[in-house]
């Protein structure tokens, strides 16, 4: 085998010319991300609302934002695309609430509740509450909401499909505090009031 490098000069010239090569092909297009960013500030709007409600507060422990994204004039339209989020800043990095598909377990939004937090008759219209803040029903659907609690669980209707009902069920242990939340996209007969 043939040493590539036969001095230490000819490693220092090859290193400085392999550098030069790659920050030039770099450089070529350097001013492309700014032009694409450029581009993205004036199409795009965002806008960040704090929710400060204090059934929010009193229920989870984090900020819970809604997140308005406007594009505008993409592609030459006049129209303008609205994306709304709702979002937890848990002190450490922002996320989304876990998104419901059929029967979905959320612990995410079982640890956010405040340790402090019981689930009773009395706290069950500010948990409603909450979760029209966090999981608002669409404003073309029909407002099916209620709840109630039976058999240790309870539950809180959102949505109603071919007659059959759908919301979260709540697991709650003998002082009420919350150990499980899912959604669920279909109640057994047994298990309605």
């Amino acid at each position: 085998m043939i040493p590539i490098f036969k001095t230490p000069m000819t490693y220092v010239l090859t290193s400085a010319l392999l550098f030069s090569m790659t920050t030039a092909f770099g450089q070529e297009n350097s001013a492309a991300p700014l032009r694409l960013d450029n581009f993205i500030n004036r199409s795009c709007t965002t806008n960040y609302k704090k929710i400060t409600s204090e059934t929010v507060q009193n229920i989870l422990k984090h900020d819970v934002y809604y997140i308005t994204q406007e594009i505008k004039n993409i592609y030459g339209e006049k129209e303008t695309e609205i994306h709304e989020f709702i979002v937890v800043d848990n002190g450490r990095e922002v996320q989304p609430f876990e998104k419901i598909q059929m029967n979905t377990p959320l612990p995410k939004l079982t640890s956010y509740i405040r340790e402090d937090f019981v689930l009773n008759p009395e706290s069950a219209p500010h948990f409603q509450a909450l979760l029209d803040y966090i999981y608002p029903i669409a404003e073309w659907k029909p407002d099916k909401r209620e709840f109630f609690f039976t058999k240790g669980k309870w539950y809180f209707l959102r949505d109603g499909y071919f007659r059959s009902k759908q919301g979260f069920e709540i697991t709650v242990d003998s002082k009420g505090k919350i150990t499980y939340i899912c959604y669920k996209m279909k109640w057994d007969e047994t298990e309605s009031k």
